[in-house]
This record gives structure tokens, C-alpha cells and sequence, in this order.
């Protein structure tokens, strides 16, 4: 279980070492970087091969459950872990030939981020789990305002202003938690939440909802988010839409299903918020998305409705909607980490962000031009793009659970964004009068977006290999007597799926 412990550790120990190494064996800066890129991606590699045999837990100083830091990593958090790790690495590549001013802040902050996101989706319990919230939390209000312009410093303090209200709502409840049940371990919180009276669960529950919902933009929460994502640098927007906002969607679910039982979840009717929250999220995306004439702020609130996907996905409250739900995470996490990052392309070499600027670029610009192309019809769910799989997935699992209006949501939203990426596309490839000339691009820029999309091709032909490790995802999510069991209880769990 070192491998655990030492996936929060390196990113955070290299965030701090970055003063050392830039100081005084700047010549190893650009290996540093990669290197710790490389070695937190395969440490996650190893314990997600780990935990798909067996979830693992790990108390840090040899303390007993309850009352020394700990670490739990089922399935689902294996996975998210890997996907942090690795969007994060090609990251990091891309800002090398990215990022040319302030690069010592920028990369401690980078790393401190990822270690933030990656002890919230290891972490056993919920204090380190608020404490590694605020670390992300506060990490990425400062990387919003990275360009030091106005508009990122006003979209920075919308953005913290937010997070700060969220963030205290989450602490409230975790007192409220802690006050009733004497213990903050999650797995032990699966036994000790059943005495939590009802009418206190529900004020946990609505603390909770809002406190992470703000977080990754459940409309109507969502307004810092077009602001924070469109100002960012583009390597902070590509891993801000692509990961971020999923590890606080996962804190939400692994926090609200270890509250409450499926039983109660539905009798509260929990199901229907999910779900058609989850509608008016996509629908409020992508309209406004259409309306938009800046690319990255297009992005942006297309990131908004891929969140209400998921939650269409995730408010079933069944193994079908969950393996789905999660499979679109991964998806949308490479696609919009590879539109971010081509969009960045665009706006660094030819100095323009509105849309309508972009107009013969893929004259200029080719290889990102096409990139950018078969990433934003992978994004709109077009066969036989992996999108596609993740969506229909979706579709099917809202239709066999007689959810016709959020399944009909998922195709109608799915026209509209093809819709206004094809105006887009269109604009690309427009001939203009003036005879352009083409735009010079470091190979390394355009590799790290070519890279991350090759993988749309085994994501696409081979989705069977990704559902395998998936379909483990639900089992600690709807059966969270299996959490316990298996984590405090000694119980093996194969089988369990049978």
C-alpha cells in the first residue's frame, strides 16, 4: 500500500521541490517535470492493476480505523486516479512549450493540484477529504488568474467567492456528521450514518448537494464556470473541464451514498432531482454554448452540459446508469482535454479568440485544425467515435429505467451541439480572400493533443476491455454494506458480482 500513500506524496513533494531544482540543477528542470508527470501516472497504473483484484485500505502511522489519517481506493477510485494521472501528464508535456512566463509558480501549482485531486479520490475519511477539497479548491482559483489579466482576476474572485460559500456548506456538514456519529471514517460511517435521524440527514443532504454541486457546475451553480475555464490558461482550462470537476462529482456520490441507502435515496425521491437536474444542465450547456462567439467560453459550456450527462447517468441509481455515467467521465476527459488544448493552438499562434476570427485557420494550422475536427464530432457523440458509446450506454440505461424525456434529452442535446460545432468546423476549413501562410507550431505543442487523441481508437474498438474494470465501479457505490464488509469486516469480495 506504499503505492497509495506515495501518489499524494510525489506530486505534493515535487510541488514544493520545484524551488531546489530550478534553482540549482535548472538544466534537469524540463526531465524533473516529466519525470514526476511519469512516475505519479504509473504509481496509479499499479494501484488501480491492484485494486481491481481487491479494494485496499491503508492507515498511515499504523493507526486503528477511525482514528489515524486513512486511505481507501475501491475500483472507481483506482480508475479516476489513473484518469488524473494520466490527463495530468499530457498536461504537463503540453505546458512545457505552453507555459513561457513564471513557469517555477506555475508547476508547483500544477503539481499541488494534482496531489489535491488525487488525495480526494484515495482519501478514507472526511476531514482529509475537506482538506484536500480546499487544497484543489484553492489551487485553482490561483491558476485561474494565471495570465494576470482583468477578466481572469474577476472570473477568479466569481470563481472563489463560490467555492468559499460551497466549501463552507461541505464543513457544516461534516460537523453535523461528525456530531451525530462520533466517527468521520467513510467505511465506518456506512454502519454509523443508519442513526443518523432522518430529518438531519436530509439538512446534510441539501448541504452537501449545494456544497458540491457549485463545484463542478450543476446548473444553476454553474455560473463561475464559462468565466473560470475560458480565462484560464489553456492547459489549466483542458485540466480543469476534464478532471477537475469530476473529483468533486465523485466526492459527492461517495459521500451520498454512504449517507443514505439506495432505499432512501429513491424514497426521497433523489432519483428524480439526479436525473432531471441532470436535463436542465444539458440543455442550459449547450443553448448557451450555441449563443457563444468566443471558442473557449464555447468549451466551457459545453463542459457544463457533459456534466448533466452524467448525472442523467447517475441518477438512475442502478449499475447500468453508473458504468455509463463513468465511461462519459473518461470520454469527455480526454476529448475536452484534447478541444482545450488545440483551441490553445489556435489562439497562441494566431493571436484570436472569437470564432469568428478562426475563419481558414486549418490552412494555417492543419494537423490542430484536424485534430480539433474529429475531437469535437468524438464530443458530439457521432459513431464510431468512443463518445458515442459512453452516450448510447446512456440512452439505453435511461430507457430501460422508463426515463423517456432525459433519454430523448440525450439525443436532442447531442444535435445541438453538433450544431455548433459544425459551424465551427465549417469555419476552419472556409477559404478566405488573402492567400495565408502557414503558422509555425513546436512539434511539442501539437504532440501532446495528437497523443491523447489517438486514444479515441482503443477507447472506441475495445470498450469491453475499459467496461470490465467498470463495471467493478458500482459495486462500493449501491452496495456499500460490501464497503464495510469488505474493508472492516475481512470479507473477500470475488464474486460479489456474480
Amino acid at each position: 500500500m506504499i503505492t497509495a500513500i506515495s501518489l499524494v506524496v510525489v506530486p505534493l513533494l515535487a510541488g514544493f521541490s520545484f524551488l531546489f531544482i530550478d534553482k540549482y540543477l535548472a538544466k534537469f528542470r524540463k526531465l524533473f517535470i516529466l519525470g514526476t508527470g511519469l512516475i505519479t501516472l504509473l504509481l496509479s497504473i499499479n494501484l488501480l492493476i491492484q485494486v481491481s483484484n481487491h479494494p485496499l485500505i491503508y492507515n498511515l502511522g499504523n493507526w486503528k480505523e477511525g482514528i489515524g489519517i486513512s486511505l481507501i481506493i475501491d475500483p472507481l477510485g483506482g480508475i479516476l486516479a489513473v484518469l488524473i494521472a494520466f490527463i495530468s501528464f499530457i498536461i504537463i508535456a503540453y505546458s512545457l512549450s505552453y507555459i513561457k512566463n513564471h513557469q517555477l509558480k506555475y508547476y508547483t501549482l500544477l503539481f499541488l493540484l494534482i496531489a489535491g485531486m488525487l488525495g480526494m479520490v484515495l482519501t478514507g475519511d472526511l476531514f482529509n477529504l475537506y482538506v484536500f477539497f480546499e487544497i484543489t479548491s484553492i489551487i485553482s482559483y490561483v491558476l485561474v488568474a494565471f495570465n494576470k489579466e482583468d477578466i481572469s482576476f474577476e472570473a477568479s474572485f466569481k470563481y472563489m467567492i463560490i467555492g468559499s460559500i460551497s466549501g463552507i456548506l461541505i464543513l457544516l456538514a461534516i460537523i453535523l456528521i461528525y456530531q451525530s456519529t462520533g466517527t468521520l471514517n467513510l467505511a465506518q460511517l456506512v454502519i454509523a450514518a443508519r442513526n443518523i435521524p432522518i430529518q438531519l440527514k436530509k439538512v446534510i443532504a441539501v448541504l452537501i448537494l449545494i456544497g458540491f454541486g457549485a463545484k463542478f457546475a450543476v446548473v444553476p451553480l454553474h455560473t463561475w464556470l464559462p468565466d473560470a475555464h475560458s480565462t484560464a490558461p489553456s492547459p489549466i482550462s483542458a485540466l480543469l473541464s476534464g478532471v477537475v470537476i469530476k473529483v468533486f462529482l465523485y466526492a459527492l456520490l461517495r459521500v451520498l451514498f454512504i449517507l443514505f441507502r439506495i432505499e432512501e435515496l429513491l424514497a426521497l425521491d433523489f432519483n428524480n432531482l439526479f436525473v432531471y437536474s441532470g436535463v436542465i444542465t444539458l440543455f442550459t450547456g449547450h443553448l448557451l454554448a450555441y449563443r457563444q462567439d468566443k471558442l473557449k467560453r464555447l468549451l466551457a459550456y459545453s463542459s457544463i452540459a457533459q456534466i448533466g450527462y452524467i448525472l442523467i447517468g447517475v441518477g438512475l441509481f442502478n449499475a447500468a446508469g453508473l458504468e455509463g455515467a463513468i465511461y462519459h467521465v473518461i470520454n469527455h476527459a480526454v476529448v475536452k482535454g484534447v478541444l482545450f488544448m488545440t483551441a490553445g493552438i489556435f489562439i497562441l499562434k494566431s493571436k484570436k479568440k472569437n470564432i469568428a476570427d478562426l475563419k481558414g485557420i486549418a490552412y494555417q494550422l492543419p494537423l490542430s485544425s484536424f485534430i480539433f475536427t474529429i475531437s469535437a464530432l468524438n464530443i458530439v457523440g457521432l459513431p464510431p467515435f468512443n463518445s458515442f458509446i459512453s452516450k448510447w450506454l446512456l440512452l439505453h440505461a435511461a430507457l430501460k429505467a422508463d426515463f423517456i424525456i432525459p433519454a430523448s434529452s440525450i439525443l436532442i442535446g447531442s444535435l445541438i451541439s453538433l450544431s455548433y460545432y459544425l459551424r465551427i468546423i465549417t469555419l476552419l476549413y472556409s477559404k478566405v480572400k488573402e492567400e495565408l501562410t502557414s503558422i509555425k507550431v513546436p512539434y511539442q505543442l501539437q504532440l501532446a493533443p495528437l497523443l491523447l487523441s489517438l486514444f479515441y481508437l482503443p477507447l472506441a474498438l475495445f470498450p469491453n476491455f475499459l467496461l470490465l474494470l467498470i463495471k467493478k465501479a458500482p459495486l462500493f457505490l449501491l452496495k456499500t454494506i460490501n464497503y464495510y464488509n469488505i474493508l472492516l469486516g475481512g470479507e473477500e469480495w470475488i464474486g460479489l458480482f456474480g
